[in-house]
């Protein structure tokens, strides 16, 4: 009970009071409570921002925008087209690295809020616990229809309690599930896109077709980055 809501107090004598034990309790926790488990648009903003990313690279990968072409359009210089346009789609990347920053940031920013709800939801059910057990080591002293009046009212307790311990559960997986989602987006904005880039600027010092291979590797795990991103938030 490190929150500062109300410590167990002695039950009443009449089955109402009773019926109301740890109400104040009750009450203080339901003010200032944490977003809904599950609520995480920094996470799906980043996620968004990482598939526009990959979908960038795909469409600017020289390999494909050639393969996409036909033989005729080959002829007609159609290959070359669709490669310049895949160089130019290139300049997005500049742009949509400065957001997943900005996503990643918020995404670690949110990963604070997690913790500290974790932190509440987990004490929340510590202090129903205490309770509980404080009006049941006070039963004796009732009468058998008060003890039965008190015994519900500890059974709604203590229920609460589990429900507790479960949505702390929930916020412990969520920030799990974030801390890998920003280690997948560091590695695919930081080694992945950078390696890649760099693999397409030197095509032109020789060797294509290794470096297409390479760039079509790259492509290739930038992919599977996203695709267990997508995974672990669905």
């Amino acid at each position: 009970m490190i929150r500062g809501w109300p410590v167990p107090v002695p039950v009443a004598s009449d089955a109402l009071g009773l019926s109301r034990y740890g109400a104040s309790l009750l009450d203080a926790m339901g003010q200032g409570g944490a977003p809904p488990v599950g609520h995480d648009p920094a996470a799906a903003q980043l996620l968004t921002v990482l598939e526009q990313l990959a979908a960038v690279v795909q469409g600017a990968n020289p390999a494909g925008a050639r393969r996409r072409v036909s033989w005729w359009g080959r002829l007609l210089g159609r290959d070359v087209e669709q490669e310049l346009e895949a160089q130019e789609g290139q300049s997005r990347l500049g742009v949509l690295l400065v957001q997943a920053e900005a996503a990643a940031h918020s995404v670690g920013a949110q990963q604070i809020q997690q913790a500290a709800a974790q932190e509440r939801a987990h004490d929340a059910a510590l202090t129903l616990e205490a309770w509980a057990d404080a009006g049941h080591a006070q039963l004796a002293a009732l009468t058998a229809p008060l003890q039965e009046v008190l015994a519900q009212r500890l059974d709604h307790l203590r229920r609460l309690a589990a429900l507790q311990q479960v949505e702390a559960g929930q916020w412990q997986l969520l920030r799990e599930q974030n801390a890998a989602l920003l280690a997948r987006s560091q590695r695919i904005t930081e080694t992945l896109l950078p390696a890649w880039r760099q693999t397409v600027l030197a095509r032109r010092a020789g060797d294509q077709q290794q470096r297409d291979q390479q760039a079509a590797h790259l492509l290739a795990q930038i992919n599977a980055e996203v695709a267990s991103a997508q995974a672990r938030l669905d």
